[in-house]
């Protein structure tokens, strides 16, 4: 199997200018996934499991779960997409062999340039300085002082 090409996180902060809420299902990424059959890893009944073209990490490490319908908040997915996350989880956990991983999502639209709801898998080897610069150029508030 071929892998999607990744571009660099610039590129993608390039695409979507601070203050850029995609709303609109036509304009989604996500909802437009199958153009690029190369990134799903997984296709379930209500979820794709897919590479993310724009990595965190810098390579093929950094997957998503992203739901087939345009939902906006986690909230707003039905029992049968919660009972689902069991099997995403289980190929996640396939993905990353013994490795570590940590995951996490964002619900509010704050926070979010995207806004169709998709959860993040990225490989825990990533270093703390990397993750708190990645945090804070999505505009996460972040307090602490790091040494």
């Amino acid at each position: 199997m071929e892998l999607p090409k990744i571009q660099s996180r610039d590129e993608y902060d390039r695409k979507s200018p601070p203050g850029k809420i995609r709303i609109n299902v036509n304009d989604c990424p996500f909802c437009n996934i199958l153009d690029d059959k190369s990134v799903i890893i997984w296709e379930g009944e209500r979820w794709y499991l897919v590479y993310n073209i724009f990595p965190y990490s810098g390579n093929h490490q950094h997957i998503m779960a992203i739901p087939k319908n345009h939902i906006f908040y986690g909230r707003d997915l039905s029992r049968k997409y919660w009972e689902e996350l069991e099997d995403i989880y289980k190929v996640v956990q396939d993905f990353y062999w013994d490795n570590e991983y940590f995951s996490f999502t964002r619900e509010s639209f704050g926070w979010r340039t995207l806004a169709h709801y998709h959860m993040h898998f990225l490989p825990w080897i990533m270093e703390w300085k990397f993750l708190r610069k990645m945090l804070e150029v999505q505009w996460f508030p972040i307090i602490e002082k790091l040494d």
